[in-house]
């Protein structure tokens, strides 16, 4: 969805005539807390706590990595901020 908006004090500071505008796409994660059986949610806690060497199953982490709940950087799986926000709905 792109929103077009009025910032006609930004337009004043910035020696702008008119009004300026601006778009901004904005985005909404979904959480559904059924997506994941309680042991792959324990994987996410481990993965959370003991990185960047966790021990977890492949399967759980290739589905949190399709979920969005982790990524894979050059020095392991860490929690995203959707991930961190799962963990949080949980408690």
């Amino acid at each position: 969805m792109i929103l077009a908006g009025t910032v006609p004090e930004a337009a004043r500071l910035s020696g702008m005539t008119g009004q300026a505008r601006f778009d901004r796409e904005l985005k909404m994660t979904v959480h559904a807390s059924k997506l994941l059986t309680p042991e792959e949610f324990a994987s996410l806690i481990e993965i959370a706590l003991s990185s960047p060497s966790p021990t977890i199953p492949a399967l759980h982490l290739s589905k949190l990595i399709g979920l969005g709940y982790v990524i894979v950087t050059a020095k392991g799986p860490i929690v995203t901020g959707d991930g961190l926000i799962r963990i949080t709905e949980s408690e």
